[in-house]
Protein backbone atom coordinates (compact mmCIF):
# COMPACT_ATOMS: atom_id res chain seq x y z
CA UNK A 1 0.00 0.00 0.00
CA UNK A 2 2.93 2.45 0.79
CA UNK A 3 4.15 2.46 -2.44
CA UNK A 4 0.50 2.94 -4.44
CA UNK A 5 -0.22 6.04 -2.01
CA UNK A 6 2.93 7.55 -3.83
CA UNK A 7 1.60 7.75 -7.22
CA UNK A 8 4.66 6.12 -8.44
CA UNK A 9 2.22 2.96 -10.46
CA UNK A 10 -0.06 5.53 -11.77
CA UNK A 11 -0.81 5.63 -15.17
CA UNK A 12 -2.91 8.93 -14.95
CA UNK A 13 -2.90 12.26 -13.18
CA UNK A 14 -3.40 12.55 -9.44
CA UNK A 15 -6.96 12.92 -9.27
CA UNK A 16 -6.98 13.84 -5.14
CA UNK A 17 -5.28 13.78 -2.42
CA UNK A 18 -6.21 12.85 1.87
CA UNK A 19 -4.12 13.60 4.49
CA UNK A 20 -3.81 10.76 6.76
CA UNK A 21 -2.43 10.50 10.75
CA UNK A 22 -2.09 7.65 12.91
CA UNK A 23 -0.91 6.64 15.86
CA UNK A 24 2.41 4.61 16.47
CA UNK A 25 3.76 3.00 19.75
CA UNK A 26 7.60 2.28 20.21
CA UNK A 27 10.84 2.07 22.38
CA UNK A 28 12.89 4.26 20.15
CA UNK A 29 13.67 7.71 21.09
CA UNK A 30 14.45 10.74 18.90
CA UNK A 31 17.46 12.91 19.94
CA UNK A 32 15.25 15.83 18.35
CA UNK A 33 11.55 16.57 18.34
CA UNK A 34 11.41 17.61 14.37
CA UNK A 35 9.66 15.52 12.03
CA UNK A 36 11.59 12.42 10.50
CA UNK A 37 10.75 13.20 6.28
CA UNK A 38 10.35 9.85 4.79
CA UNK A 39 9.69 8.99 0.97
CA UNK A 40 6.01 7.71 2.62
CA UNK A 41 4.71 10.33 4.85
CA UNK A 42 6.27 11.44 8.13
CA UNK A 43 7.14 10.69 12.02
CA UNK A 44 5.84 13.11 14.46
CA UNK A 45 7.77 12.32 18.26
CA UNK A 46 6.00 12.89 20.84
CA UNK A 47 7.64 15.67 23.16
CA UNK A 48 6.57 13.94 26.58
CA UNK A 49 10.03 11.22 27.42
CA UNK A 50 7.35 9.97 30.44
CA UNK A 51 5.17 8.03 28.59
CA UNK A 52 6.17 4.15 27.82
CA UNK A 53 5.93 2.85 25.11
CA UNK A 54 6.70 6.15 23.14
CA UNK A 55 3.85 7.71 21.29
CA UNK A 56 4.45 8.89 17.12
CA UNK A 57 2.35 10.39 15.22
CA UNK A 58 2.51 9.02 11.17
CA UNK A 59 1.35 11.52 8.82
CA UNK A 60 0.88 10.58 5.19
CA UNK A 61 -0.42 12.44 1.75
CA UNK A 62 -2.40 9.25 0.49
CA UNK A 63 -2.66 10.40 -3.69
CA UNK A 64 -5.35 8.55 -5.29
CA UNK A 65 -5.38 8.06 -9.16
CA UNK A 66 -7.94 10.31 -11.74
CA UNK A 67 -10.72 8.05 -12.22
CA UNK A 68 -14.62 9.11 -12.56
CA UNK A 69 -16.52 9.25 -8.88
CA UNK A 70 -19.24 6.52 -8.59
CA UNK A 71 -19.84 3.37 -7.30
CA UNK A 72 -17.21 1.42 -7.29
CA UNK A 73 -14.38 4.35 -7.00
CA UNK A 74 -12.05 4.19 -4.10
CA UNK A 75 -12.06 7.57 -2.48
CA UNK A 76 -9.41 6.34 0.36
CA UNK A 77 -7.87 3.01 2.04
CA UNK A 78 -7.95 5.07 5.42
CA UNK A 79 -4.99 5.21 7.26
CA UNK A 80 -4.77 1.76 8.71
CA UNK A 81 -3.00 -0.43 5.95
CA UNK A 82 -0.33 2.45 5.33
CA UNK A 83 0.35 2.59 9.43
CA UNK A 84 0.64 -1.04 9.41
CA UNK A 85 3.26 -1.30 6.39
CA UNK A 86 4.84 1.92 8.04
CA UNK A 87 5.48 0.42 11.38
CA UNK A 88 7.05 -2.72 10.18
CA UNK A 89 9.21 -0.69 7.68
CA UNK A 90 10.21 1.47 10.44
CA UNK A 91 11.03 -1.36 12.99
CA UNK A 92 13.08 -3.06 10.50
CA UNK A 93 15.20 0.19 10.09
CA UNK A 94 15.42 1.45 13.15
CA UNK A 95 16.13 -2.60 14.90
CA UNK A 96 13.18 -1.31 17.25
CA UNK A 97 9.77 -2.13 18.37
CA UNK A 98 7.23 -0.42 16.32
CA UNK A 99 3.58 -0.95 16.06
CA UNK A 100 0.22 0.34 16.25
CA UNK A 101 -0.84 -1.83 19.02
CA UNK A 102 0.32 -0.23 22.09
CA UNK A 103 -0.96 -3.22 24.38
CA UNK A 104 1.78 -5.32 21.31
CA UNK A 105 4.43 -2.70 22.21
CA UNK A 106 3.89 -2.97 26.25
CA UNK A 107 4.15 -6.48 26.20
CA UNK A 108 7.16 -6.86 24.21
CA UNK A 109 9.43 -4.15 25.53
CA UNK A 110 7.38 -4.63 29.75
CA UNK A 111 10.75 -7.02 30.49
CA UNK A 112 8.65 -10.15 31.30
CA UNK A 113 9.28 -14.23 30.09
CA UNK A 114 6.59 -15.59 27.53
CA UNK A 115 4.59 -18.48 28.90
CA UNK A 116 7.03 -21.20 26.58
CA UNK A 117 10.58 -19.08 27.49
CA UNK A 118 13.02 -18.88 30.14
CA UNK A 119 13.49 -14.99 29.86
CA UNK A 120 12.41 -11.90 28.84
CA UNK A 121 12.74 -11.22 24.55
CA UNK A 122 15.49 -8.51 25.45
CA UNK A 123 17.64 -11.10 26.93
CA UNK A 124 17.92 -13.27 23.62
CA UNK A 125 18.22 -10.20 21.04
CA UNK A 126 20.18 -6.83 22.05
CA UNK A 127 18.13 -3.42 21.66
CA UNK A 128 15.27 -4.41 19.39
CA UNK A 129 13.26 -4.90 22.91
CA UNK A 130 14.76 -2.68 25.03
CA UNK A 131 12.37 -0.49 27.35
CA UNK A 132 14.02 2.78 26.26
CA UNK A 133 17.01 2.97 23.59
CA UNK A 134 18.36 6.22 21.83
CA UNK A 135 18.24 6.51 18.06
CA UNK A 136 21.01 7.73 16.70
CA UNK A 137 21.28 10.63 13.36
CA UNK A 138 22.64 8.14 11.50
CA UNK A 139 20.26 5.60 12.42
CA UNK A 140 17.45 8.11 11.20
CA UNK A 141 19.32 9.30 7.95
CA UNK A 142 19.54 4.92 7.21
CA UNK A 143 15.30 4.61 8.10
CA UNK A 144 15.20 7.62 5.74
CA UNK A 145 17.45 6.43 2.62
CA UNK A 146 16.08 2.63 3.12
CA UNK A 147 12.62 3.82 2.82
CA UNK A 148 13.77 5.72 -0.90
CA UNK A 149 15.25 2.15 -1.57
CA UNK A 150 12.37 0.54 -0.50
CA UNK A 151 10.12 2.46 -2.37
CA UNK A 152 11.99 2.85 -5.39
CA UNK A 153 11.78 -0.91 -6.22
CA UNK A 154 10.01 -2.23 -9.11
CA UNK A 155 6.89 -3.41 -7.93
CA UNK A 156 6.54 -7.32 -7.65
CA UNK A 157 10.60 -6.70 -6.56
CA UNK A 158 8.73 -4.46 -3.80
CA UNK A 159 5.73 -6.73 -2.46
CA UNK A 160 8.15 -9.40 -2.20
CA UNK A 161 10.73 -7.29 0.17
CA UNK A 162 7.62 -6.52 1.93
CA UNK A 163 6.98 -10.11 2.56
CA UNK A 164 10.25 -10.73 3.78
CA UNK A 165 10.28 -7.49 5.88
CA UNK A 166 6.89 -8.10 7.57
CA UNK A 167 7.60 -11.83 8.23
CA UNK A 168 10.97 -10.61 9.89
CA UNK A 169 8.98 -8.81 11.88
CA UNK A 170 7.36 -11.50 12.90
CA UNK A 171 9.70 -13.48 13.97
CA UNK A 172 11.24 -10.53 16.62
CA UNK A 173 8.08 -10.68 17.98
CA UNK A 174 7.63 -14.62 18.33
CA UNK A 175 10.49 -13.77 20.29
CA UNK A 176 8.24 -13.09 23.19
CA UNK A 177 6.32 -16.45 23.03
CA UNK A 178 8.04 -19.23 21.09
CA UNK A 179 11.64 -19.42 20.52
CA UNK A 180 11.87 -22.22 17.58
CA UNK A 181 8.70 -20.00 15.79
CA UNK A 182 10.95 -17.17 16.30
CA UNK A 183 13.86 -19.00 13.98
CA UNK A 184 12.44 -20.81 11.54
CA UNK A 185 10.05 -17.24 10.99
CA UNK A 186 13.80 -15.66 10.46
CA UNK A 187 14.49 -18.18 8.35
CA UNK A 188 12.00 -18.31 6.27
CA UNK A 189 12.64 -14.03 6.00
CA UNK A 190 15.21 -14.24 3.84
CA UNK A 191 14.31 -18.16 2.10
CA UNK A 192 11.13 -16.55 0.12
CA UNK A 193 13.85 -14.01 -1.17
CA UNK A 194 15.97 -16.66 -2.12
CA UNK A 195 13.71 -18.74 -4.09
CA UNK A 196 12.24 -15.54 -6.53
CA UNK A 197 15.42 -13.84 -7.07
CA UNK A 198 18.38 -16.14 -6.67
CA UNK A 199 18.64 -16.45 -10.32
CA UNK A 200 18.78 -19.98 -9.71
CA UNK A 201 18.57 -22.69 -12.98
CA UNK A 202 17.85 -26.20 -11.87
CA UNK A 203 20.79 -28.81 -13.03
CA UNK A 204 20.58 -32.40 -12.12
CA UNK A 205 23.69 -31.72 -9.54
CA UNK A 206 20.98 -29.56 -7.69
CA UNK A 207 18.65 -32.02 -7.37
CA UNK A 208 18.31 -34.03 -3.63
CA UNK A 209 21.06 -36.50 -3.36
CA UNK A 210 19.42 -39.47 -2.12
CA UNK A 211 16.42 -39.08 -5.23
CA UNK A 212 19.40 -38.10 -7.31
CA UNK A 213 21.64 -41.40 -6.90
CA UNK A 214 17.91 -43.58 -6.83
CA UNK A 215 17.27 -42.27 -10.33
CA UNK A 216 20.63 -42.64 -12.04
CA UNK A 217 20.27 -46.23 -10.64
CA UNK A 218 16.93 -46.87 -11.98
CA UNK A 219 17.78 -45.29 -15.42
CA UNK A 220 21.55 -47.34 -15.46
CA UNK A 221 22.08 -49.14 -18.85
CA UNK A 222 19.45 -46.83 -20.60
CA UNK A 223 19.67 -44.75 -23.68
CA UNK A 224 21.10 -41.22 -22.57
CA UNK A 225 19.17 -39.29 -24.44
CA UNK A 226 16.01 -40.95 -23.00
CA UNK A 227 17.77 -40.43 -19.45
CA UNK A 228 18.65 -36.80 -20.07
CA UNK A 229 14.66 -36.71 -21.07
CA UNK A 230 14.14 -38.28 -17.73
CA UNK A 231 16.18 -36.09 -15.56
CA UNK A 232 15.05 -32.82 -17.36
CA UNK A 233 11.31 -33.66 -16.48
CA UNK A 234 12.13 -33.97 -12.99
CA UNK A 235 13.61 -30.81 -12.76
CA UNK A 236 10.76 -29.09 -14.09
CA UNK A 237 8.66 -30.77 -11.62
CA UNK A 238 10.42 -30.82 -8.31
CA UNK A 239 12.45 -28.24 -6.53
CA UNK A 240 16.19 -28.69 -6.11
CA UNK A 241 18.47 -28.14 -3.32
CA UNK A 242 15.81 -25.30 -1.57
CA UNK A 243 18.86 -24.66 1.60
CA UNK A 244 21.29 -24.66 -0.74
CA UNK A 245 19.41 -22.00 -2.44
CA UNK A 246 18.81 -20.22 0.62
CA UNK A 247 22.72 -20.69 2.22
CA UNK A 248 24.00 -19.30 -1.44
CA UNK A 249 21.67 -16.88 -1.20
CA UNK A 250 22.81 -15.11 2.20
CA UNK A 251 26.32 -16.04 1.46
CA UNK A 252 26.47 -13.87 -1.54
CA UNK A 253 24.63 -10.66 0.32
CA UNK A 254 26.87 -11.11 3.17
CA UNK A 255 29.56 -8.33 2.17
CA UNK A 256 32.77 -8.19 4.11
CA UNK A 257 32.14 -5.44 5.91
CA UNK A 258 29.36 -7.40 7.76
CA UNK A 259 32.42 -8.53 9.98
CA UNK A 260 34.08 -5.49 10.32
CA UNK A 261 31.11 -3.67 12.18
CA UNK A 262 32.53 -1.91 15.40
CA UNK A 263 29.26 -2.51 17.31
CA UNK A 264 30.36 -6.81 17.20
CA UNK A 265 30.92 -8.54 20.07
CA UNK A 266 34.56 -9.96 21.04
CA UNK A 267 33.41 -13.72 21.78
CA UNK A 268 31.33 -15.62 19.79
CA UNK A 269 30.89 -13.24 17.33
CA UNK A 270 29.97 -14.93 13.66
CA UNK A 271 33.09 -15.50 11.60
CA UNK A 272 33.15 -15.39 7.81
CA UNK A 273 34.72 -19.27 7.89
CA UNK A 274 31.29 -20.29 9.86
CA UNK A 275 29.18 -18.81 7.84
CA UNK A 276 28.94 -21.81 5.32
CA UNK A 277 28.10 -24.42 8.44
CA UNK A 278 25.73 -22.09 10.89
CA UNK A 279 23.34 -21.30 7.65
CA UNK A 280 23.00 -25.15 6.78
CA UNK A 281 22.54 -25.34 10.55
CA UNK A 282 19.76 -22.86 10.72
CA UNK A 283 17.80 -23.77 7.65
CA UNK A 284 18.10 -27.82 9.04
CA UNK A 285 16.11 -26.20 12.45
CA UNK A 286 13.79 -24.47 10.55
CA UNK A 287 12.94 -27.88 8.75
CA UNK A 288 12.77 -29.85 11.84
CA UNK A 289 10.73 -27.22 13.02
CA UNK A 290 8.24 -27.36 10.44
CA UNK A 291 8.08 -31.02 9.99
CA UNK A 292 9.01 -32.42 13.16
CA UNK A 293 8.47 -29.75 16.23
CA UNK A 294 11.64 -30.23 16.98
CA UNK A 295 13.18 -27.88 19.85
CA UNK A 296 16.16 -25.65 19.25
CA UNK A 297 19.16 -26.98 20.87
CA UNK A 298 19.73 -25.29 24.37
CA UNK A 299 22.80 -23.88 23.58
CA UNK A 300 21.23 -22.16 21.12
CA UNK A 301 17.93 -20.39 23.25
CA UNK A 302 20.38 -20.14 26.32
CA UNK A 303 20.25 -16.12 25.97
CA UNK A 304 22.02 -13.39 28.41
CA UNK A 305 25.20 -12.71 26.55
CA UNK A 306 24.11 -11.99 22.92
CA UNK A 307 26.53 -13.88 21.86
CA UNK A 308 26.22 -15.00 18.00
CA UNK A 309 27.08 -18.13 17.14
CA UNK A 310 26.84 -21.56 19.93
CA UNK A 311 28.89 -24.80 19.45
CA UNK A 312 26.93 -28.15 20.12
CA UNK A 313 29.18 -31.00 19.85
CA UNK A 314 31.41 -29.49 17.45
CA UNK A 315 28.97 -27.84 15.09
CA UNK A 316 28.60 -24.09 14.95
CA UNK A 317 24.85 -22.82 15.41
CA UNK A 318 23.96 -19.15 15.25
CA UNK A 319 21.40 -17.94 18.21
CA UNK A 320 19.04 -16.07 18.04
CA UNK A 321 20.96 -12.58 18.10
CA UNK A 322 23.10 -14.07 15.55
CA UNK A 323 20.42 -15.25 13.04
CA UNK A 324 18.57 -11.78 13.28
CA UNK A 325 21.41 -9.65 12.41
CA UNK A 326 22.41 -11.70 9.68
CA UNK A 327 18.79 -11.95 8.06
CA UNK A 328 18.43 -8.09 8.16
CA UNK A 329 21.71 -7.77 6.79
CA UNK A 330 20.74 -9.83 3.91
CA UNK A 331 17.55 -8.39 3.37
CA UNK A 332 19.06 -4.76 3.59
CA UNK A 333 21.73 -5.35 1.28
CA UNK A 334 19.41 -7.74 -1.07
CA UNK A 335 17.13 -4.18 -1.53
CA UNK A 336 20.63 -1.52 -2.15
CA UNK A 337 21.43 -4.03 -4.92
CA UNK A 338 18.09 -3.57 -6.78
CA UNK A 339 17.46 -1.14 -9.19
CA UNK A 340 15.39 1.64 -8.94
CA UNK A 341 12.20 3.32 -10.61
CA UNK A 342 10.50 6.28 -10.44
CA UNK A 343 7.20 5.76 -12.67
CA UNK A 344 6.41 2.16 -13.53
CA UNK A 345 3.15 1.45 -15.28
CA UNK A 346 1.35 -1.47 -13.59
CA UNK A 347 -2.28 -2.72 -12.44
CA UNK A 348 -2.60 -2.44 -8.54
CA UNK A 349 -6.31 -1.90 -8.47
CA UNK A 350 -6.34 -5.73 -7.18
CA UNK A 351 -3.49 -4.47 -4.47
CA UNK A 352 -5.51 -2.35 -2.77
CA UNK A 353 -6.23 -2.88 1.00
CA UNK A 354 -9.62 -4.26 1.83
CA UNK A 355 -10.45 -6.14 -1.83
CA UNK A 356 -10.82 -9.52 -2.53
CA UNK A 357 -11.39 -11.10 -6.11
CA UNK A 358 -13.92 -14.44 -5.75
CA UNK A 359 -15.53 -16.20 -8.69
CA UNK A 360 -18.96 -14.69 -9.80
CA UNK A 361 -22.18 -16.61 -9.65
CA UNK A 362 -22.91 -19.71 -12.41
CA UNK A 363 -25.71 -17.32 -13.76
CA UNK A 364 -23.09 -14.27 -15.03
CA UNK A 365 -21.00 -16.55 -16.83
CA UNK A 366 -22.40 -19.83 -17.52
CA UNK A 367 -24.79 -19.13 -20.31
CA UNK A 368 -21.62 -17.09 -22.11
CA UNK A 369 -20.27 -17.63 -25.39
CA UNK A 370 -17.78 -15.29 -25.70
CA UNK A 371 -13.95 -15.98 -25.38
CA UNK A 372 -12.44 -19.58 -25.90
CA UNK A 373 -15.42 -21.44 -25.44
CA UNK A 374 -14.23 -24.85 -26.02
CA UNK A 375 -11.63 -24.51 -23.55
CA UNK A 376 -14.83 -23.49 -21.21
CA UNK A 377 -16.50 -26.65 -20.89
CA UNK A 378 -15.20 -28.08 -17.85
CA UNK A 379 -16.02 -24.66 -15.38
CA UNK A 380 -19.22 -24.12 -17.36
CA UNK A 381 -20.62 -27.84 -16.51
CA UNK A 382 -19.22 -26.92 -12.65
CA UNK A 383 -21.32 -23.99 -12.70
CA UNK A 384 -24.31 -25.66 -14.31
CA UNK A 385 -24.41 -28.33 -11.61
CA UNK A 386 -24.09 -25.18 -8.91
CA UNK A 387 -27.30 -24.36 -10.17
CA UNK A 388 -29.07 -27.61 -10.59
CA UNK A 389 -28.64 -28.59 -7.39
CA UNK A 390 -30.66 -25.57 -5.67
CA UNK A 391 -33.19 -25.81 -8.49
CA UNK A 392 -34.14 -29.60 -8.25
CA UNK A 393 -34.45 -29.02 -4.15
CA UNK A 394 -36.67 -26.06 -5.40
CA UNK A 395 -34.87 -23.26 -3.18
CA UNK A 396 -36.61 -19.85 -3.41
CA UNK A 397 -34.69 -17.53 -6.07
CA UNK A 398 -32.61 -20.68 -7.48
CA UNK A 399 -32.56 -20.22 -11.30
CA UNK A 400 -31.26 -22.30 -13.87
CA UNK A 401 -29.08 -20.36 -17.32
CA UNK A 402 -30.45 -21.16 -20.62
CA UNK A 403 -27.44 -23.13 -22.05
CA UNK A 404 -28.94 -23.08 -25.86
CA UNK A 405 -26.47 -20.42 -26.92
CA UNK A 406 -23.45 -21.11 -25.75
CA UNK A 407 -24.03 -25.16 -26.73
CA UNK A 408 -25.12 -24.17 -29.84
CA UNK A 409 -21.97 -22.12 -30.65
CA UNK A 410 -19.56 -24.99 -29.55
CA UNK A 411 -21.66 -27.94 -31.62
CA UNK A 412 -19.35 -27.25 -34.89
CA UNK A 413 -15.97 -27.35 -32.87
CA UNK A 414 -16.72 -30.25 -30.91
CA UNK A 415 -15.96 -33.24 -33.42
CA UNK A 416 -12.74 -31.77 -33.71
CA UNK A 417 -12.09 -30.73 -30.45
CA UNK A 418 -9.92 -32.68 -27.48
CA UNK A 419 -12.02 -35.41 -25.83
CA UNK A 420 -11.14 -33.57 -23.05
CA UNK A 421 -12.66 -30.74 -23.68
CA UNK A 422 -15.51 -32.16 -25.73
CA UNK A 423 -16.78 -34.18 -22.95
CA UNK A 424 -18.25 -31.82 -20.38
CA UNK A 425 -20.23 -30.24 -23.63
CA UNK A 426 -21.55 -33.85 -24.21
CA UNK A 427 -22.66 -33.98 -20.32
CA UNK A 428 -23.90 -30.62 -20.56
CA UNK A 429 -26.28 -31.77 -23.50
CA UNK A 430 -27.57 -34.27 -22.29
CA UNK A 431 -28.56 -33.12 -18.65
CA UNK A 432 -29.87 -29.54 -19.79
CA UNK A 433 -32.09 -31.64 -22.30
CA UNK A 434 -32.88 -33.52 -19.34
CA UNK A 435 -34.26 -31.54 -17.14
CA UNK A 436 -35.96 -28.53 -19.05
CA UNK A 437 -38.82 -28.40 -20.57
CA UNK A 438 -38.97 -30.12 -24.14
CA UNK A 439 -39.59 -26.69 -25.90
CA UNK A 440 -36.78 -25.58 -23.96
CA UNK A 441 -34.21 -28.00 -25.21
CA UNK A 442 -31.09 -27.25 -26.96
CA UNK A 443 -31.00 -29.24 -30.68
CA UNK A 444 -28.81 -31.85 -30.90
CA UNK A 445 -27.25 -32.00 -34.01
CA UNK A 446 -26.58 -35.81 -35.62
CA UNK A 447 -22.87 -35.38 -35.14
CA UNK A 448 -23.04 -34.50 -31.29
CA UNK A 449 -25.70 -37.11 -30.64
CA UNK A 450 -23.16 -40.07 -32.28
CA UNK A 451 -20.67 -38.62 -29.70
CA UNK A 452 -22.60 -38.81 -26.95
CA UNK A 453 -23.77 -42.45 -27.18
CA UNK A 454 -20.06 -42.85 -28.33
CA UNK A 455 -18.42 -41.24 -25.28
CA UNK A 456 -20.39 -41.28 -22.48
CA UNK A 457 -20.65 -44.76 -22.56
CA UNK A 458 -17.15 -45.17 -21.59
CA UNK A 459 -16.22 -44.23 -18.23
CA UNK A 460 -15.48 -40.68 -17.05
CA UNK A 461 -16.54 -38.24 -14.39
CA UNK A 462 -18.63 -36.18 -16.94
CA UNK A 463 -20.52 -39.94 -17.70
CA UNK A 464 -20.64 -40.58 -14.40
CA UNK A 465 -22.66 -37.31 -12.90
CA UNK A 466 -24.63 -37.63 -16.79
CA UNK A 467 -25.66 -41.01 -15.34
CA UNK A 468 -26.53 -40.29 -11.92
CA UNK A 469 -28.70 -37.28 -12.58
CA UNK A 470 -30.66 -38.49 -14.97
CA UNK A 471 -31.82 -41.93 -13.05
CA UNK A 472 -29.85 -44.32 -15.67
CA UNK A 473 -27.76 -47.30 -14.77
CA UNK A 474 -24.34 -47.65 -15.83
CA UNK A 475 -23.35 -50.22 -17.68
CA UNK A 476 -19.57 -50.75 -16.60
CA UNK A 477 -17.93 -53.48 -14.82
CA UNK A 478 -18.02 -52.84 -11.09
CA UNK A 479 -14.43 -52.73 -10.94
CA UNK A 480 -14.22 -49.95 -13.78
CA UNK A 481 -17.13 -47.85 -12.31
CA UNK A 482 -15.13 -48.32 -8.79
CA UNK A 483 -12.03 -47.61 -10.70
CA UNK A 484 -13.37 -43.54 -12.42
CA UNK A 485 -14.70 -42.82 -8.78
CA UNK A 486 -11.40 -43.19 -7.37
CA UNK A 487 -10.09 -41.05 -10.04
CA UNK A 488 -12.73 -38.64 -10.02
CA UNK A 489 -12.05 -37.68 -6.10
CA UNK A 490 -7.98 -38.20 -6.78
CA UNK A 491 -8.11 -35.09 -9.29
CA UNK A 492 -11.69 -32.92 -8.60
CA UNK A 493 -8.44 -30.05 -7.12
CA UNK A 494 -5.97 -30.72 -10.01
CA UNK A 495 -6.48 -28.84 -13.29
CA UNK A 496 -7.55 -32.01 -15.57
CA UNK A 497 -10.35 -32.69 -12.65
CA UNK A 498 -13.49 -31.20 -12.08
CA UNK A 499 -15.65 -30.91 -8.74
CA UNK A 500 -19.40 -32.11 -8.59
CA UNK A 501 -21.26 -30.11 -5.29
CA UNK A 502 -21.34 -32.60 -2.66
CA UNK A 503 -24.92 -33.44 -3.05
CA UNK A 504 -23.85 -34.49 -6.64
CA UNK A 505 -21.02 -36.44 -5.41
CA UNK A 506 -23.10 -38.64 -2.56
CA UNK A 507 -25.62 -39.14 -5.38
CA UNK A 508 -22.49 -41.17 -7.43
CA UNK A 509 -21.65 -42.86 -4.47
CA UNK A 510 -24.94 -44.07 -3.74
CA UNK A 511 -25.33 -45.24 -7.27
CA UNK A 512 -22.36 -47.58 -7.03
CA UNK A 513 -23.43 -48.99 -4.01
CA UNK A 514 -27.01 -49.85 -6.21
CA UNK A 515 -24.96 -51.89 -8.04
CA UNK A 516 -22.77 -53.68 -5.40
CA UNK A 517 -26.14 -54.10 -3.52
CA UNK A 518 -28.10 -55.86 -6.89
CA UNK A 519 -25.17 -57.93 -6.99
CA UNK A 520 -25.61 -59.01 -3.29
CA UNK A 521 -22.33 -57.53 -2.10
CA UNK A 522 -23.84 -55.87 1.07
CA UNK A 523 -20.29 -55.35 2.64
CA UNK A 524 -19.11 -53.11 -0.63
CA UNK A 525 -22.52 -51.75 -0.51
CA UNK A 526 -22.50 -50.37 2.90
CA UNK A 527 -18.86 -49.07 2.46
CA UNK A 528 -19.99 -46.89 -0.33
CA UNK A 529 -22.84 -45.47 1.49
CA UNK A 530 -20.46 -44.90 4.67
CA UNK A 531 -18.49 -42.85 1.88
CA UNK A 532 -21.62 -40.79 0.83
CA UNK A 533 -22.71 -40.08 4.53
CA UNK A 534 -18.86 -39.21 5.51
CA UNK A 535 -18.84 -36.61 2.04
CA UNK A 536 -21.93 -35.14 2.71
CA UNK A 537 -21.99 -34.37 6.42
CA UNK A 538 -24.68 -33.37 8.32
CA UNK A 539 -27.30 -34.83 5.41
CA UNK A 540 -29.70 -36.76 7.41
CA UNK A 541 -31.27 -38.22 4.76
CA UNK A 542 -28.23 -40.21 3.98
CA UNK A 543 -28.26 -40.86 7.99
CA UNK A 544 -31.04 -42.42 7.66
CA UNK A 545 -30.53 -44.53 4.58
CA UNK A 546 -27.03 -45.77 6.48
CA UNK A 547 -29.09 -46.79 9.89
CA UNK A 548 -32.00 -48.05 7.32
CA UNK A 549 -29.88 -50.21 4.51
CA UNK A 550 -30.64 -53.39 3.69
CA UNK A 551 -30.74 -56.59 0.55
CA UNK A 552 -33.91 -55.74 -0.36
CA UNK A 553 -34.22 -52.47 -0.51
CA UNK A 554 -33.54 -50.30 -4.02
CA UNK A 555 -31.19 -47.31 -3.31
CA UNK A 556 -31.67 -43.99 -5.41
CA UNK A 557 -29.29 -41.35 -5.02
CA UNK A 558 -31.16 -39.03 -6.71
CA UNK A 559 -34.21 -39.26 -5.19
CA UNK A 560 -32.18 -39.49 -1.79
CA UNK A 561 -30.32 -36.47 -1.91
CA UNK A 562 -32.84 -34.33 -4.71
CA UNK A 563 -36.42 -34.51 -5.99
CA UNK A 564 -36.21 -36.67 -9.00
CA UNK A 565 -35.40 -35.00 -11.88
CA UNK A 566 -37.44 -34.38 -15.48
CA UNK A 567 -35.92 -37.41 -17.49
CA UNK A 568 -35.13 -36.84 -20.95
CA UNK A 569 -33.04 -37.68 -23.38
CA UNK A 570 -30.42 -40.14 -21.74
CA UNK A 571 -26.70 -41.25 -22.08
CA UNK A 572 -26.91 -44.47 -23.16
Amino acid sequence: MLQIATGKLFSRPVGWENLLRGMLYTNATFGSEEAIETAVGKLLPSTSYSIHPRVLVYELLEQMETEEIGPGVLASSCVEPYLNDFAVVASFALNCVCTPDIDLARRLTGGKKGLATRAAPQEFVRRFFDAGLLCKPEEVAFLQEFTTQLIGLPRNTFLCVMRAIRTYINGMHRIADDLELAYTLLVASVESLAQDFDGHESDWESYDERKRRAVDGALSGADEEFAQRVREALLRVDHTALARRFREFAICHTPPSYFREASLVTNQSLSRSDLTEVLAMAYQARSKYVHQLKRLPDVVVLGHSYGETALQERVTYLTLQGLSRLMRNVIIEFVKGQPSLEREKYNYALERSGLIQLRMAPQYWVGSAEGDVIRAGRPKLEGFLEQLGPCLLKVEGAILTDLRLVLSSVAVLLPTAKKDLRLPYLALYVLFNGVVPLEQRAPIPETIDRLIQQELTQPSAEALIAHTILGKMINWSLESHLQELENYFKRRGKPSGMRFPRSFEAAVLLDLAERYRLMGDMDNCRKMVALAVESHPGNQHLVQLEAEIAPDTPIHGVDILLPRSTSGDDAD
